[in-house]
Formats: C-alpha cells, structure tokens, sequence
C-alpha cells in the first residue's frame, strides 16, 4: 500500500501521552475556575454533599421498617 501510515507502539504511546496531557491541563483549568468562582464551587461541591446526605438519611430510615 502506498501512502499508508505505519502504527507502531511508540508513536501509538506518544499520541495517547499527548492526548492525556492535553486532558490533565484542560482539568487542571477547569477545576481552578471552579475553586476560583464561590458559586460555582458551591454548586460543585456544595450541592452533591448536600444531595449525598439527603440520600444517605433516607436510606438510613428506609432500613428501620
């Protein structure tokens, strides 16, 4: 085959490295706006907690019957 692209490992292994790097930064920014803006930390971290313990109370009491 003419013009058709070899795969081996390595560049198989550089390229996920890349894309996985890519992925970490994009993370990496995304969770320092999320820190950085209070409501937005209150609706990413607040809210879940809040939902957790709602869900763990009615678990608790759906139990005792």
């Amino acid at each position: 085959m003419e013009g058709a692209a070899t795969v081996t490992i390595a560049t198989l292994l550089t390229s996920v490295g890349e894309v996985f790097t890519k992925v970490m930064s994009w993370a990496g920014s995304v969770g320092s706006t999320i820190v950085g803006t209070p409501v937005l930390l209150l609706f990413a971290v607040g809210v879940p907690l809040c939902g957790l313990g709602v869900g763990m109370f009615k678990r608790l009491l759906s139990s005792r019957g």
